[in-house]
């Protein structure tokens, strides 16, 4: 009997995970392969993913890392808060004498899930 009750819970707990997103004029490849934004490949997919980003609110931080690969800077917040920066464009990160670029924040509460994401000028 317990053997059914630990299966039913594996199963419900799994089932609240959203499944897989599919993001449109999204390539994943291409997000991840453009390091710290440094070759502005990130900058050309930006509308399309602030464009969906209702897709990417509530997931979790694996999930994220799924979509947009590991972030570029982790920040930690006030009562378990994280943000993921994900360098968009060329900036002071590459190394270059550009110092302004545009990142993508994605913020997760204290469980660890999506509550916002915006762009930020650094």
């Amino acid at each position: 009997m317990r053997v059914y009750l630990w299966i039913f819970l594996i199963a419900l707990l799994s089932s609240c995970q959203k499944t897989a997103v599919k993001l449109e004029n999204f390539d994943t490849a291409v997000w991840q392969n453009d390091s710290k934004g440094c070759k502005n490949e990130r900058l050309r997919l930006l509308n399309s993913l602030e464009n969906q980003k209702e897709k990417l609110l509530g997931l979790s931080q694996e999930k994220i890392t799924e979509i947009l690969g590991r972030p570029d800077k982790q920040v930690l917040q006030k009562r378990n808060a994280k943000l993921f920066v994900y360098y968009v464009s060329e900036g002071s990160q590459c190394g270059q004498g550009t110092t302004e670029g545009v990142a993508l924040i994605v913020q997760f509460g204290a469980l660890n899930y999506v509550s916002e994401i915006y762009r930020n000028r650094y």
